[in-house]
């Protein structure tokens, strides 16, 4: 990464006053990423932005004026209460089927939940929950089937389609809203397996579509992620595709599929100790041409990047409170300069200290209050 670049942005912050962790967004480089996703996602398929991965509504609604997005995938009950108080109209497809009692406690408090939320059902065991209390408030609930398409974490399978698209028709109060087949495995695998296990996905999803009434006519066909979402296209059988982390580009989503994305989300933290020369502990007498500095907080999940050539000590190991990272004798660092690192994922990272600070241009133009995990 430019070490200019990354100075630039630690001055920055300096000069904002961050006296504690922080995470930070560029949004510059925010734009350029929106720019390329809008253009590799092909134009026929609805966007679907992934609400755990971009867990602020200001920052969505960031994004969200530059792609046009279907709704938002969104997976805990807290985030869910808070987006379906602040927006009146989103639609949400749940990404992990909640326990029924998260769905009763969501519906009790906005009953319009009921309008705008795909409950997602991954057993029969679960359908017979949610067809229950469907019964019991009287009151119809949107219901997609989770898909198993070869990742292995649970959902139904193309057989079991059919028996359970009937079981919610058959209800008062049933309404089969569509299908999600996650398929995070595929980016992963190494080469000949890869190829493979695509076209087992691909076939799995396609039987399973084949399978509801109407071949899945005005349901969400739902698929993808940030690191396979551009390979979907309209002559295909999902009729969406869902995308988050690569728009921020953590660490863990650097892969061939994301070349063209940067990275622009980053967490930020104040420098408390430079200690140049500093003792091993129990070694005082060795002579040492290190330099530790202790950073606010830590065991952060992600790798610093600024300043330059330091990393975790592998003396002091890691520490949420003050943690140790070791480099160069001669680094030019003090008490209050910023640290930086890149996180390895942006899910619980983005939302974890309660705001995001919004930097266009080398200046914090915003502060933006983050949704709950």
């Amino acid at each position: 990464m430019n070490t200019a670049v990354l100075k630039r942005l630690s001055e920055t912050l300096r000069s904002y006053g961050v006296d504690k962790p922080i995470v930070v967004v560029d949004l510059d480089v925010l734009d350029a990423n929106c720019a390329v996703a809008d253009k590799v996602a092909d134009a026929g398929l609805a966007r679907r932005l992934v609400a755990k991965s971009l867990p602020c509504l200001p920052l969505l609604n960031y994004i969200r004026e530059r792609i046009p997005t279907s709704g938002l995938m969104t997976f805990s009950e807290p985030m869910l209460q808070a987006l379906l108080t602040a927006e009146p109209n989103t639609d949400h497809l749940v990404g992990k089927p909640f326990q029924v009692s998260s769905a009763a406690r969501i519906l009790s408090t906005n009953p319009d939940a009921a309008r705008r939320v795909q409950w997602l059902i991954d057993t029969p065991v679960r359908l017979g929950e949610y067809l229950k209390l469907a019964s019991d408030r009287q009151m119809p609930l949107r219901l997609s089937l989770e898909l198993d398409v070869g990742l292995h974490r649970g959902g139904v399978n193309a057989q079991s389609v059919p028996e359970l698209a009937q079981r919610i028709a058959a209800h008062p109060y049933g309404h089969l809203a569509g299908v999600m087949g996650y398929e995070a495995h595929l980016a992963k695998l190494p080469g000949i397996l890869r190829s493979r296990a695509a076209r087992a996905s691909a076939n799995a999803f396609n039987a399973a579509v084949a399978a509801l009434p109407r071949f899945g006519d005005g349901l969400c066909l739902n698929t993808g992620g940030s690191l396979t979402f551009q390979s979907y296209l309209t002559k295909g059988t999902a009729n969406e595709v869902a995308f988050g982390s690569v728009l921020v580009k953590p660490s863990d989503f650097d892969h061939a599929t994301t070349r063209a994305f940067e990275p622009a989300a980053f967490i930020a933290t104040p420098v408390l100790k430079v200690m140049p020369g500093n003792a091993l502990p129990g070694l005082e007498f060795l002579p040492r041409q290190k330099t530790d500095i202790a950073v606010f907080g830590g065991h952060f999940l992600g790798q610093p990047v600024f300043p330059r050539e330091f990393g975790y000590s592998t003396v002091f190991g890691r520490s949420s409170n003050q943690e140790v990272w070791t480099g160069p004798r001669a680094a030019n660092v003090s008490p209050g300069d910023i640290a930086l690192l890149r996180p390895s994922q942006s899910e619980a990272v983005l939302n974890q200290f309660g705001s995001i600070l919004a930097v266009r241009d080398g200046q914090v133009i915003e502060e933006w209050q983050c949704l709950p995990n």
